[in-house]
């Protein structure tokens, strides 16, 4: 018997803490668009790739499904001329929260 509660508290922390990492850990890959005038430009980025963070990381989706996160404001972004390549990584919790955090832009 006490056996058996050992095991079921090990499934359960187990369970608890696979929960608490990240669902997904993705790297997107983009590019920055800009339209409008210079005082009222608006700024974009067009993704065009996702893959693991890291050999460790989870990112999987389905064919054709979509992800819907706002980035944050970072002025790295706006100052970025368009057609600059930018990465995020991008992360969701078990709960459904996500999160993008700029990692690098180049030229």
């Amino acid at each position: 018997m006490k056996i058996t509660r050992k095991l079921i508290g090990a499934a359960a922390l187990l369970t608890i803490a696979s929960v608490a990492q990240a669902q997904k850990d993705c790297l997107l890959e983009g590019t920055v668009q800009k339209s409008g005038s210079a005082d009222g430009e608006q700024v974009a980025v067009k993704f065009h790739s996702m893959d693991k963070y890291d050999e460790n990381a989870n990112c999987r989706t389905r064919r054709g499904q979509k992800m819907e996160f706002k980035l944050p404001a970072d002025p790295r972004l706006k100052e970025a001329p368009a057609g600059s390549e930018v990465r995020y990584r991008y992360r969701t919790d078990g709960k459904g929260n996500a999160e993008a955090e700029l990692i690098s832009i180049g030229t």
